[in-house]
């Protein structure tokens, strides 16, 4: 990594004053940066505390009910599969738990370590395990209780896990037709000798006409069936239902461990299509935008003007305003259940009619904003095409994301390994769980037994460190993400800003690139030292914004999912948890809207963050629909090419396991989609931050200059000025006034007024 320190970092020599050079940078918000680094000790304090009293062995080896690992060492070293006898029982216990927040941390089943998991289920010659002969019981005071294997068993990754077995029995053959009531039937078995009796279906108790078919009376019914019986052996005390709850739980584990496998037995595939082959994905769909960035955004709005033209007249349709709509589709019975006048939700023609009253407003004006935003779509059209070339001069900005992905990964893994040695500190044995639904036994509420182990001290502790740690972990995620953005902006401000007027401005001069960057790798490693040196104040201020924002929502989510039964009861709840919900989800858009835009003056002009967010105010008020053009077409074209890339990486994933006879294909494509999709969106996430950088910087080179003096010859013509001539300073105010006002007529070629009668500067932008 190159030194990046005094002018080896100041990759603009811009005097403007628009681009902060980095050696005129001073440390941004170091307060906030100091609250960080306190939080960052006390993070390793807890993780410090917590490896000296947790154990990370209780997550990578089965332990038994004296506390043992299965395979590790002691006497059970050489016992490393893991036996659940009384899983059924177990899990009907200790339910509360299973289904509490804390999930599988706290069920702790009845286990025996076992050197080989039982295969088959035998009444001849039954197999005995545990008992005081079990190893490390020898001392205890309590008596171990002996278990005979009383069903088959399946090893997953080390865990003997229950089949499902029925040993077929006695069949017989019945008949229902005629019935037994039937006084015909009746005497022809009187003919033959017989006598006609009713029997009973187990399975179908509300039959009680049926008769047994014999083979001297089968030729007396007309429709006859089979019944086949089956026979399943339970352990003392085993019922039906804590069966079926046994095989839910071996078929959720089984399940898990079946996609594991899946996955790792095509690595390689996995990696290539979800890793390598997004890149190459994305580089397709720049050269698309490159060369049809005009067609393909007014594609996409034209799309977008569709779909809501289409769900107007649905709603007219659904109102019964359309009567004529549904003639034309009385043939097509998927349209006669489309535009069916009411639902069964409790949707009515009046709401309808409202929505139909909405969408016509809203199609109204959408039709209406781009009919005068034309001149600012072409403005984002030709944005989005000087950002193409941003990732032709600087290829290596598309990687740099993922070196945000690793960091990002290193600590959501450092969260969860902490996180497990946090939670596994004062580890609670078979014994304590059986004694606390020993104890509650007699209690009304199931839910008393997940109450009383909760209200242990251990646990507060536990969940006060836990929370802190979580609440570490998610600022420093956010930390991370914003250093990535700050960089991604300045790299691009570096682009931008080393395009300048070769002659000095004078006429007939030339925009040219001052730098070659070859890859950018020197661009993006000095832009990344220049935010960590002087700017980690202000990505800590920022996430930290973003931070309580997100902790608040999802305490949020979780309320309402652990409250749903509550809120069916009661109205005022609901209403108030869906409120709250909906306030959030705004303060979260509009937080991440603002702070993301001040991390990009951070990077250009080395403000402060609380500074950049006023400017990201001011901008927003001076250039609104701008922002909310450029905004929806980062949406838009965001979202198809976050969804595309995955897409045709898992297709071809599938494809290609496939093809290789992989393990269970579907799991692969999965894991594929799921990779990809992060590249994708990590790509995605500097082409929007690529097209608000050059958005700004553009915007901001014809505030100060005029003409623009970065801007290149394309983003000029896409933004109509390719004619626009140097004003003079040296005029007078008199002169300047009615000067311009004639050459602005001839300049503004696209409706932009060349006009800024201030001092400073002599051109403003206006929508």
């Amino acid at each position: 990594m190159p030194v990046c320190c005094g002018s080896r970092c100041n990759l603009v020599n811009d005097e403007s004053g628009i681009f902060t050079s980095f050696s005129k940078r001073w440390c941004t918000d170091f307060l906030c940066l100091f609250l960080f680094l306190g939080m960052a000790s006390a993070m390793v304090t807890i993780a410090i505390f917590s490896l000296n009293n947790g154990s990370i062995n209780y997550l990578l080896y089965p332990t038994d009910y004296l506390g043992q690992f299965c395979g590790h060492s002691g006497g059970v070293g050489h016992r490393a599969k893991a036996y659940y006898p009384q899983l059924d029982k177990d899990i009907k216990n200790q339910l509360s738990l299973v289904t509490s927040p804390t999930g599988f941390v706290n069920f702790q089943p009845y286990t025996l370590c076992l050197e080989e998991c039982p295969k088959v289920f035998s009444l001849e010659r039954p197999t005995k395990y545990g008992g005081e002969e079990y190893p490390g019981q020898a001392g205890r005071n309590k008596t171990a209780p002996y278990f005979y294997a009383s069903f088959g068993t399946k090893e997953v990754y080390n865990r003997c896990l229950p089949t499902t077995e029925s040993i077929p029995a006695k069949q017989r053959d019945l008949c229902n037709l005629p019935n037994c009531t039937d006084p015909g039937l009746a005497a022809r078995f009187a003919a033959r000798g017989l006598t006609l009796t009713c029997t009973t279906i187990i399975s179908q108790p509300s039959v009680r006409t049926a008769w047994e078919i014999t083979e001297q009376t089968r030729d007396l019914c007309e429709f006859p069936v089979t019944e086949i019986n089956s026979q399943q052996f339970l352990p003392n005390g085993a019922t039906p239902q804590t069966k079926s709850l046994e095989r839910q739980f071996a078929t959720f584990v089984t399940n898990s461990f079946a996609v594991l496998r899946s996955i790792t037995d095509s690595g390689q595939q996995v990696i290539v299509m979800g890793v390598a082959a997004p890149f190459a994905f994305a580089a397709l769909w720049f050269v698309l935008l490159f060369f049809f960035a005009g067609f393909i955004i007014y594609l996409a709005i034209l799309l977008f003007l569709t779909f809501l033209v289409a769900l107007t007249i649905y709603m007219y349709a659904k109102a019964g305003w359309a009567s004529s709509v549904l003639d034309e589709f009385n043939n097509f019975t998927a349209a006669q259940v489309l535009f069916e006048p009411t639902f069964d939700t409790g949707f009515n023609q009046t709401w309808y009619a409202v929505f139909a009253v909405v969408m016509t407003l809203l199609t109204m004006i959408a039709l209406i904003l781009v009919f005068v935003w034309r001149r600012v779509i072409s403005r984002c059209i030709a944005i989005v095409r000087e950002v193409t070339k941003i990732f032709f001069a600087l290829p290596f900005i598309m990687a740099y994301p993922v070196v945000g992905v690793f960091f990002e990964s290193g600590i959501v893994a450092y969260g969860i390994a902490i996180g497990c040695f946090i939670v596994t500190q004062g580890h609670t044995t078979f014994d304590e769980i059986d004694e606390y639904v020993r104890d509650s036994a007699n209690s009304t509420y199931v839910d008393n037994v997940f109450g009383q182990f909760t209200s242990l001290s251990s646990e507060v502790q536990t969940a006060v460190l836990l929370a802190v740690h979580i609440v570490g972990c998610v600022w420093a995620y956010y930390i991370t993400q914003a250093c990535v953005y700050a960089t991604l902006a300045r790299a691009c401000a570096v682009w931008f800003f080393s395009h300048e007027v070769e002659g000095g401005g004078n006429a007939g001069s030339r925009v040219v690139l001052k730098k070659t960057f070859g890859c950018g790798l020197n661009v993006i490693l000095s832009s990344a030292w220049c935010i960590f040196a002087k700017h980690l104040g202000s990505m800590a201020f920022g996430a930290a914004i973003i931070s309580i924002v997100k902790i608040i929502k999802y305490g949020l989510m979780t309320v309402d999912h652990y409250t749903k039964d509550l809120q069916g009861t009661n109205v005022l709840l609901r209403l108030v948890i869906k409120c709250s919900q909906c306030v959030i989800w705004c303060l979260d858009k509009s937080v991440r809207f603002i702070t993301y835009y001040g991390f990009i003056f951070v990077a250009i002009e080395g403000s402060n963050f609380c500074s950049a967010c006023f400017k990201t105010m001011g901008f927003w008020i001076k250039y609104p629909a701008q922002i909310t053009v450029n905004e929806g077409v980062q949406w838009i074209l965001s979202a198809v090419i976050s969804l595309s890339i995955p897409t045709g990486c898992a297709f071809a994933g599938f494809v290609w396991i496939d093809a290789r006879a992989g393990h269970q294909p579907i799991w692969a494509a999965g894991a594929i989609w799921i990779l990809a999709y992060v590249i994708a969106g990590s790509i995605t996430d500097v082409f929007k931050c690529a097209i608000d950088t050059v958005f700004i910087c553009a915007f901001q080179d014809m505030e100060e200059h005029s003409p623009p003096k970065f801007m290149s010859e394309a983003l000029k013509d896409g933004f109509g000025m390719r004619d626009i001539q140097p004003i003079n300073r040296m005029e007078s105010n008199v002169s300047t006034a009615g000067d311009v006002s004639t050459a602005g007529d001839k300049r503004n070629t696209r409706g932009i007024s060349l006009v800024r009668p201030s001092a400073g500067s002599e051109y403003n932008a206006r929508m």
